[in-house]
């Protein structure tokens, strides 16, 4: 029972306010009257001839502190309200579900249509371990919380019918891992068809085939990324002294980089909101993806000579590997990458935690076998910066044997640290694998979006 009766043994009066229409439930307080009143015992009842003093008290009884406030404190709001859901009965004061006004059983308006009046009761064919959840939502407040046994997709209908609030629903699948994306178009005809053609491939068939067409050449310039380092084809980058601008790998990531910059530029013309547009990761990705090579054309075309190419070409190398950021590019067409990234940012708190953690103890290790094996004469571990390294490799359980103690206390200390270590790596283990499992289901269409 969600409510305690004001009284012992107590059964129903007549109402102060006779429902002879159902219009006039809404209003009604039903009142009680204890058996034994007659013995002075008290109760909490209303008779039509009490006086103002006599409602104060009763009302001091039902409402508590905001009798100071009778506009916001009505007879109503004592009624005790009958919910039968599918046969299980469940109690609760009026005034507790007047505060969600918006919603089915808050709203007196609209819950009264499933009002029974020969039973006195709200029935509801509905599903119940559903509104377990739905009535300590009601009657205590907070997040709504899916009962185990419950499927999504039941739960987001039964939150539907019983109309919660939006702000609450959209809490609860931002907890579930839900994902949500606006979809903004441009105001122009050609923008918004060429903005669908190049960012929704579901759209059309046209949109389809640029989406494959862009996967199979962002594989294949990876592929060609890794292969044009082997020695034995990467011997031709110069004839005569001269960059060489036939090389087969030169051609091919020619023709790669103007697709991809062909893709970018009708993207920025017809995208709806530049800002937001240069907001997105996935089109930063896009544009630093062809920068390094117009980099290395305008460094070969201004040397015009491959020794002095290769060595100014040296100091721009760490641009090369900005072109295997090629792989993040994939993400606009594969689910399971889109998974890996959702995870990732929900996961970053425990990820700090795991950091954090790992830092105190790499530091306390490092510095406690620094003075284990300070002055023995085949020490390894020469300063605690240099127990950096030992204890990151120990603790992670790598284990490389570059840096190892060789005292009795030092290999004390280095099992130690490589127990605390597994337990330490087991920290975001949980987190991570719970919001996986979260995102994976619904983005892979197992839970309703």
């Amino acid at each position: 029972m969600a409510v305690v009766s004001l009284m012992n043994q107590s059964r129903y009066r007549r109402p102060v306010s006779r429902p002879d229409r159902m219009n006039d439930i809404e209003g009604d307080l039903w009142l009680f009257q204890s058996q034994d009143s007659a013995k002075g015992a008290p109760h909490a009842s209303l008779d039509e001839d009490d006086n103002e003093s006599e409602i104060l008290v009763y009302l001091q009884t039902c409402c508590g502190d905001r009798t100071d406030q009778p506009h916001l404190c009505k007879l109503q709001t004592c009624e005790r309200i009958t919910i039968n859901v599918s046969g299980m009965y469940y109690e609760i004061w009026a005034s507790v579900l007047n505060r969600h006004p918006t919603t089915l059983l808050g709203s007196p308006r609209k819950r009264l249509k499933f009002f029974d009046k020969r039973r006195n009761e709200y029935f509801f064919d509905r599903h119940r371990p559903t509104f377990e959840s739905i009535f300590n939502y009601y009657q205590y407040g907070g997040k709504i919380m899916r009962p185990d046994p419950v499927p999504d997709d039941i739960f987001l209908r039964e939150l539907d019918f019983y109309e919660i609030e939006r702000e609450a629903i959209d809490e609860y699948k931002t907890e579930e891992g839900y994902t949500t994306e606006k979809t903004i178009l441009p105001t122009r005809m050609w923008q918004r068809k060429l903005w669908m053609l190049m960012e929704y491939p579901e759209t059309s068939i046209s949109a389809y085939v640029i989406a494959l067409v862009s996967v199979f050449i962002t594989m294949f310039a990876i592929v060609l990324f890794c292969i044009e380092t082997l020695p034995s084809l990467s011997e031709n980058e110069c004839k005569d002294g001269k960059p060489n601008y036939v090389e087969p790998f030169f051609i091919l990531e020619t023709i790669c980089n103007i697709w991809f910059t062909w893709e970018v530029f009708l993207r920025l013309i017809s995208c709806p909101n530049r800002i937001t547009y240069f907001k997105d990761f996935k089109n930063i990705v896009d544009i630093a993806a062809i920068v390094p090579y117009y980099v290395q054309l305008g460094n070969m075309i201004s040397t015009e000579n491959c020794v002095n190419g290769e060595t100014s070409g040296a100091s721009l190398a760490f641009l090369r590997v900005f072109r295997l950021i090629r792989i993040f590019k994939l993400t606009k067409h594969s689910a399971g990458l889109q998974v890996l990234i959702l995870t990732f940012k929900a996961s970053i708190k425990g990820l700090l935690l795991f950091l954090i953690a790992m830092f105190v103890c790499i530091l306390l290790f490092s510095s406690a076998i620094f003075y284990a094996e300070h002055g023995l004469k085949d020490s390894q571990i020469h300063s605690i910066p240099d127990g950096f390294w030992w204890a990151v490799i120990t603790m992670c359980t790598v284990g490389y044997g570059d840096k190892v103690p060789v005292g009795p206390l030092g290999k004390v200390i280095g099992s130690i640290c490589a127990i605390t270590g597994v337990l330490t790596l087991a920290i975001p283990v949980p987190i991570i694998t719970e919001n996986f499992n979260k995102f994976y289901a619904h983005k892979t269409g197992r839970g309703r979006i």
